[in-house]
């Protein structure tokens, strides 16, 4: 292994941490989410960890009544065919794409009990599971297989989570919630931080 794939692998996997945290950000807040929320902060790059640690140091209680006030049923929707004007006439055809992605690559949420495959928290974790993935491509020196899983990472970031995160965005700023206002700025950022890397 090459200094440029460490560097690439390293990158990946920082990636990975990023997303996977927001994932959980995203997720119905339990006492095991904050442990994991504060565990990930400390892999998390400089740049992020103080805000990490800021939101996982939230009171599961009082955070999980904010999930409820901002993402529960009467809140902001949070999955990707709510903002799908195509998708009035049926779900399936997003939701089938989307279990493409997942099926793929033999992805199985850990939250697939309680959310739906469009669901932020479950798209952003299966962007975490793809930037390992890459990584351990990458690690291995196995340029095929890093090349299909960095295009799924591109397509789907591109053509799932970019279709509406900008709208999301939008409006968790405006609902006034510290806490999400903060995910989802960092969402935004984190969308457009990594450029895809042409592994050939």
């Amino acid at each position: 292994m090459n200094t440029e794939q460490r560097i690439d692998t390293r990158t990946w996997l920082e990636t990975a941490t990023a997303w996977r945290y927001l994932s959980l950000l995203f997720q119905s807040p339990t006492r095991e989410s904050s442990d994991e929320l504060r565990a990930l902060a400390g892999e998390l790059p400089l740049d992020r960890r103080q805000l990490a640690l800021k939101l996982a140091s939230c009171d599961p209680e009082a955070w999980e009544m904010e999930f409820h006030r901002v993402l529960g049923p009467s809140g902001i929707p949070a999955c990707e065919s709510s903002y799908d004007d195509n998708a009035l006439a049926g779900r399936g055809p997003t939701l089938a794409r989307i279990a493409g992605f997942y099926e793929a690559f033999a992805f199985k949420p850990s939250n697939a009990k309680h959310e739906v495959p469009d669901h932020i928290s479950v798209e952003l974790g299966f962007l975490s599971y793809l930037a390992v993935k890459i990584a351990y491509a990458e690690y291995e020196g196995d340029i095929e297989s890093s090349e299909i899983a960095i295009s799924a990472y591109d397509k789907f970031l591109n053509e799932h989570l970019g279709f509406w995160v900008d709208k999301l965005h939008e409006m968790l700023r405006q609902a006034g919630s510290p806490i999400y206002s903060d995910a989802s700025t960092w969402l935004i950022e984190q969308a457009g931080r990594i450029e895809p890397v042409n592994a050939g």
